[in-house]
């Protein structure tokens, strides 16, 4: 018997349509051309030249790497090739430049990945629901109807979002350290999650009196949702947070009718939820997870590195002051010994 491990690649695709999963409907036979590229690897273990199970990763934020695609041929299952081939693609994932976490997010009944991700010692580290709806009006009735409603103004300038960002997720004391960076791909809190770029393209939201914002965004995960993040669990009780969301899911419907707002819920919002909330939380995500301590080696060096750089220019800056100060003061010593000299020449 031959046992191999490599890179699949486009021209790889009749050997996955090839393995009997066992699977239903396997969305990966959709979309397989683009896990091959564009930041997302993926890995194929061979047994005698037979494709009997695969894995990968999909880099994030060049920084962040979520892993997936994990499937087995059910003729080879019990032979733990799915461990084997998963535990590959995370140590060829932390051996990327400047990884800093890799993670895992499975359903709460996929009871078979998570017992192969708790094999590669992946840490649980957080469990969301999803809220998906296109009708906000429930959560709207739900609220003060007494209070008059305003909806929350439109931030445009890069430098107030930023100053939110730090307060909320960049703040050591505040309680949220997952950040939903996408449909489902959540992250722990990283400055690298938050380039300026990206921040930019995200709209954000504060309310009247500047104490609290919300970000909206638009993706394509095979559907199209207006995607919500917020970092407090109080949303039932600011008003004009869910007339806002409904205003701009009713602007992204204009052209994209089939839109449904997104929001990653954790245990603590669902409990601030009414009753007749439109959301289906009959299931959760458990996202698992390592971080890369060479990558945090690596940042504690170039931290090194620049104060090392700072300390260096201070002692140059130092030294040019010194030798600037020691030049005028031989001008100053020669000045004195000339006038010493005319005055020794009148008392002649």
């Amino acid at each position: 018997m031959t046992k191999e491990i490599r890179l699949l690649t486009k021209s790889d695709f009749n050997l996955y349509k090839s393995m009997q999963t066992g699977l239903k409907e396997d969305y990966m036979l959709n979309i397989y051309p683009g896990l091959t590229d564009d930041g997302s690897r993926l890995f194929g273990l061979f047994i005698d030249e037979q494709l009997v199970s695969t894995a990968g990763y999909t880099v994030f934020a060049n920084h962040q790497v979520m892993l997936g695609r994990l499937r087995s041929d059910i003729r080879f299952r019990g032979r733990n090739y799915g461990t084997e081939i998963l535990q590959y693609a995370m140590e060829q994932a932390l051996a990327l430049p400047n990884v800093e976490f890799v993670g895992a997010n499975t359903q709460s009944d996929n009871y078979s990945a998570q017992k192969v991700i708790k094999k590669i010692s992946m840490t649980h580290l957080t469990t969301l629901y999803e809220g998906q709806t296109q009708d906000l009006s429930s959560l709207i009735s739900s609220q003060n109807p007494s209070a008059e409603t305003t909806s929350w103004s439109k931030i445009d300038d890069l430098g107030r979002k930023q100053e939110w960002i730090k307060r909320t997720y960049l703040n050591e004391e505040f309680p949220v350290t997952i950040f939903p960076f996408e449909a489902y791909y959540p992250f722990p809190v990283s400055e690298s999650l938050f380039k300026d770029e990206l921040v930019e393209s995200w709209n954000f939201y504060e309310n009247e009196d500047q104490t609290r914002y919300l970000i909206l965004w638009e993706e394509d995960k095979d559907d199209h949702y207006l995607h919500v993040t917020y970092p407090w669990t109080d949303f039932m009780e600011q008003t004009g947070f869910w007339e806002t969301v409904d205003e701009q899911l009713s602007i992204t419907r204009r052209n994209k009718p089939e839109t449904q707002m997104w929001i990653d819920l954790s245990e603590e919002k669902i409990k601030k939820l009414p009753e007749n909330h439109p959301f289906d939380l009959s299931f959760s995500w458990w996202l698992y997870g390592t971080f890369n301590p060479n990558a945090y080696h690596e940042k504690e060096s170039e931290n090194l590195t620049t104060d090392l750089s700072q300390a260096y220019n201070s002692l140059e800056f130092i030294e040019n002051e010194l030798k600037e100060l020691e030049v005028e003061l031989d001008k100053k010593i020669e000045k004195t010994e000339n006038l010493k000299q005319s005055l020794d020449e009148l008392d002649q």
